[in-house]
């Protein structure tokens, strides 16, 4: 089994082997938050996945990134990943010669629970979410930066200028 998840794309779903899946295989999709019972709906799933990625990218590559086997509780788990690019984007900038800055990809974790029988019984995917820096505001113009700076803005820095500034007018003044 281990084997046969290695060597599946998504253009051999039309071959692919489905006779190592039980026949009542249970497939939780945490990408699209549904869960569907048997061989024949496991199958119609991933026929839509497949024809979704033809009608959404115009060139799709799916990269099992890391296979492994976990016999203790009877597991095989897939860390993989769906590139390609969007046919929007490749409409809307026809004109790039370098177009591999377009390219969009999603990773997923899939979870292959097999039985006593060899059979995988349960399969789950799930999302992965890449990894990124914190969040930093960003200061959109010169004049909310200025804002900030004195004070007046929600986010109040360090350097708050406007009330001790208000405060020695008034002294002045008295």
């Amino acid at each position: 089994i281990h084997q046969k998840i290695r060597s599946f794309t998504p253009e051999s779903t039309k071959n692919h082997d489905y006779s190592m899946y039980s026949l009542d295989v249970e497939f939780v999709n945490g990408l699209l938050n549904t869960k569907t019972r048997g061989r024949v709906l496991y199958q119609l799933s991933l026929t839509l996945w497949r024809l979704l990625c033809l009608c959404y990218y115009a060139d799709a590559h799916l990269e099992v990134l890391k296979l492994t086997k976990h016999p203790e509780d009877g597991t095989v788990k897939a860390r993989w990943r769906l590139r390609g690019l969007p046919i929007h984007s490749l409409l809307l900038r026809f004109y790039l010669k370098d177009k591999s800055q377009l390219f969009r990809s999603v990773d997923a974790f899939s979870t292959f629970y097999i039985g006593h029988d060899g059979l995988i019984h349960c399969h789950k995917v799930e999302k992965v979410m890449p990894a990124r820096g914190p969040v930093l505001p960003r200061v959109t113009s010169l004049l909310a930066g200025a804002l900030v700076a004195l004070g007046l803005q929600e986010h109040r820095p360090a350097l708050n200028l406007l009330p001790p500034l208000l405060s020695s007018l008034r002294h002045d003044r008295n």
